[in-house]
């Protein structure tokens, strides 16, 4: 989910109304259920959801630079997207393995990018980022003890396998905050609000050192113009 939010916020679309479509969002807004042979249901959905809430459908209409990663059925390497149709990226990304059925861009059969980058912080530094601050929220199922059905089956084997990839991520990392959402299920919707104030409670949390990367950030801005591109430069050869 984190690419539908990230896509919201970098379109341009006001805070309060990604919040109030978050506390009124339900998985029937999302998905259609069907019985087909890849999944159980369809995303198209969200295409309907992304065109009321957002401020863009082209990544070059985005008002912050941005990149979706998705999971290749085929090869098993992660797709980063920039460019092109938002809404077809944003459905691959999402596409979680068992529920949704993957998304086919071009030659390409699509899936959950978390699947191969739980935390896309990689795709962050490359995109320029001097900082990066990742969010991990892992995936929960909301209950504990032995699974009672195949999506609990599948979370958890996803989750079990994420937790060894921590290393991986937290290297393109600058700081990492993981707010306390063990207790919300993946489709637990209807408590957006408890996840909203655990995301703040951990940005709180980091607050200081935030803050000193905006200063850091003004300061720059404060160069004279060739000064500042030699800074950058540095920058994109230390991140290189």
């Amino acid at each position: 989910m984190g690419s539908i939010l990230g896509a919201a916020y970098a379109s341009g679309a006001p805070l309060a109304r990604i919040i109030a479509t978050c506390r009124t969002l339900r998985l029937r807004d999302i998905a259609t259920w069907r019985v087909s042979r890849l999944g159980f249901a369809s995303n198209h959905r969200l295409g309907d959801l992304i065109e009321r809430v957002f401020e863009a459908r082209q990544f070059e209409e985005l008002h912050i630079p941005m990149a979706v990663v998705a999971t290749d059925l085929n090869s098993g390497e992660p797709v980063v997207m920039t460019h092109g149709n938002l809404i077809d990226a944003i459905r691959a990304s999402c596409a979680f393995p068992g529920l949704f059925e993957p998304v086919e861009m071009g030659t390409r059969c699509l899936a959950d990018g978390g699947l191969v980058a739980p935390v896309p912080t990689r795709a962050a530094r490359d995109l320029g980022a001097a900082y990066v601050l990742a969010v991990s929220v892992g995936m929960q199922d909301g209950y504990v003890g032995t699974p009672s059905n195949i999506f609990q089956v599948v979370s958890r084997a996803v989750t079990a396998a994420q937790k060894h990839q921590s290393e991986v991520w937290e290297r393109d990392a600058d700081l990492a905050l993981r707010p306390d959402v063990q207790s919300l299920a993946w489709d637990d919707f209807e408590r957006a609000d408890e996840a909203i104030e655990a995301g703040a409670a951990a940005a709180r949390s980091a607050l200081p050192r935030i803050q000193k990367w905006l200063a850091r950030a003004e300061s720059m801005r404060e160069f004279e113009p060739r000064e500042q591109m030699q800074l950058r430069l540095a920058g994109a050869g230390a991140v290189r």
